[in-house]
């Protein structure tokens, strides 16, 4: 496997090839080596760090259900291990003072619970007694992996994230969930301070297809203190779980968080980039996303994003070329500063305003907008031309969209779906607008509360709601609302070839997306993608 090793950073990306990478350096807030503007406080190096996340295509073992002796493990996790050491230095010399690296990226994927054996160290509890594995590699033996991190940390002078396996060994009599081999396996996230001190581990909760690993007992919610930021850590699908990711940032007060991941895409909606800056959005918080960077698994899709100013750097190869990236920002310690006047996702006093006035309403049907646009003689009124398609296993209701401006209506259950537009439509291309109130079943359950405004993959209506990568309609203007049950939505616009459009185009406010001016590239879908824990 070849792994050209390429730093990316923000004021590089402008002069790579749009088409190819899906690096879109001209949504991107700041670059790396520029100060954004805050509003909290004028004292601005203590308002912000320098993160770095990297994306990386991971040497796989071969055959993953055959089970190595621990030489050979640490042979085959060495080789990783490599690559991150070189991307800690590159990040270390470009000022970054945090890394965070994906999950599974030191073995791979597609073990056996008997075959991931020999990739695991017993990995002590950092609050019971503290351990720096550099200075002291033999106080836990057997724990190679453990003190590479930790003196790739100290040697870079860099905080060191990353995913490994923790084996912990429980009594089968005194404890009833222990395994009946007598000890746990967890997917197990660490971090190491930039002097080699190991500063906290995460047992990931909500598992995806990983009989290797174990459930914990009871979910963990894990936050470390580095350079006067404290961040809450977590795995890949706990992400779309409230416990522990929300519960981190709401009971904790988390704003900064680290976030490995091995992410499988799914469009139209859960594509990593798409989801990851949605959370980021919906909870107000920076996300540190790491994926890794797999044809196969159709993995790829990276970024740092910071509340409602979305992604200040992120990356999506969908042609697979690349091989790993590494991705570096300047990032505000509390995202939250950016709710003033002054915030670039606002409509300033000096632009053009089109309020959407206050909706009236007929039980479900349509709304009436009382603005001049509801006048217009080109405007659609769609209401009852309906029909059901299906994404990820979940049967959408979905009406379809006319070119020009319309206003359309859609409900499932008791969710009704609004959506105000004006697009020009190129030929061959159709769109659709859906809704969806229920329990997804596919790889859940988890409850859904989802407003969909997709382009269809074809001319049928069974294909509205499958993946599609590319478009050539542009919207003017874009109004999506709902009447969500739950307070937990999370906004989403995405472009041609699987990009981000960027939030200064865009606003997410009181659950509904609002685009006055326009999306200057065409769409491929938008989202407000409710998720009602309670019913899960």
């Amino acid at each position: 496997m070849s792994l050209p090793m390429t730093v990316v950073f923000l004021v590089f990306l402008a002069s790579l090839a749009p088409s190819g990478s899906g690096i879109r350096a001209q949504d991107l807030k700041f670059t790396a080596n520029e100060r954004p503007s805050r509003c909290c406080d004028n004292d601005l190096e203590a308002q912000e760090y320098v993160a770095a996340v990297y994306e990386h295509d991971v040497f796989v073992v071969p055959d993953p259900h055959r089970v190595r002796s621990r030489s050979s493990a640490l042979e085959h996790m060495g080789k990783n291990l490599k690559v991150f050491e070189e991307q800690a230095k590159a990040a270390s010399k470009e000022g970054a003072q945090i890394i965070v690296f994906p999950e599974d990226g030191i073995y791979g994927m597609g073990f056996t619970r008997e075959s991931i054996f020999p990739f695991l160290e017993e990995i002590p509890d950092p609050l019971e007694k503290p351990w720096n594995p550099c200075l002291h590699p033999d106080l836990h033996p057997n724990t190679e992996v453990l003190n590479i991190l930790s003196c790739m940390a100290s040697n870079n002078r860099i905080v060191v994230v990353a995913n490994m396996g923790d084996k912990q060994n429980c009594s089968i009599k005194q404890d009833p969930h222990c395994p009946k081999d007598g000890h746990y396996q967890f997917n197990t996230d660490v971090a190491f301070e930039s002097e080699g001190l190991l500063l906290a581990k995460y047992h990931k909760y909500n598992l995806f297809l990983e009989s290797q690993f174990d459930t914990p007992p009871k979910c963990e919610h894990v936050t470390f203190t580095a350079f006067s930021v404290t961040f809450g850590m977590f795995t890949c699908f706990d992400i779309l779980f409230k416990d522990p990711s929300v519960e981190v940032v709401e009971k904790l007060g988390v704003r900064n968080v680290v976030f490995p991941t091995a992410w499988m895409n799914a469009l139209p909606l859960r594509d990593a980039i798409q989801y990851h800056q949605a959370w980021a959005m919906g909870e107000n918080v920076n996300l540190l996303s790491a994926n890794q960077h797999h044809a196969l698994f159709k993995m790829t899709g990276s970024g740092i994003y910071s509340g409602q100013s979305g992604a200040l750097v992120y990356y999506h190869d969908s042609d697979w070329s690349s091989g790993g990236k590494l991705l570096i920002a300047r990032v505000p310690t509390d995202p939250t500063c950016y709710r003033d006047e002054n915030y670039c996702n606002k409509i300033t006093d000096t632009e053009e305003r089109n309020h959407y006035s206050e909706q009236k309403t007929d039980n479900n049907a349509i709304p009436i907008l009382l603005n001049e646009k509801s006048q217009s003689p080109t405007t659609n009124f769609i209401i009852e031309d309906t029909f059901q398609s299906k994404i990820e296993g979940d049967t959408y209701t979905f009406t379809p969209l006319q070119n020009g401006t319309g206003h359309v209506s859609v409900c499932d259950n008791t969710l009704c779906c609004q959506l105000d537009y004006t697009m020009s439509q190129k030929e061959g291309e159709v769109y659709a607008f859906g809704a969806f109130d229920g329990l997804h079943t596919f790889n859940g359950p988890y409850y859904l509360q989802v407003c969909t405004l997709v382009k269809c993959a074809g001319d049928s209506h069974s294909s509205c709601g499958q993946a599609v990568t590319l478009a050539s309609t542009t919207f003017s203007s874009l109004h999506m609302s709902a009447n969500f049950s739950t307070s937990y939505v999370y906004p989403e616009v995405t472009t041609d070839g699987v990009s981000l459009a960027p939030p200064r185009e865009w606003k997410y406010e009181a659950q509904a997306i609002t685009s006055r001016k326009g999306i200057s590239k065409p769409v491929v879908s938008a989202a407000l993608y409710g998720r009602w824990y309670e019913r899960d």
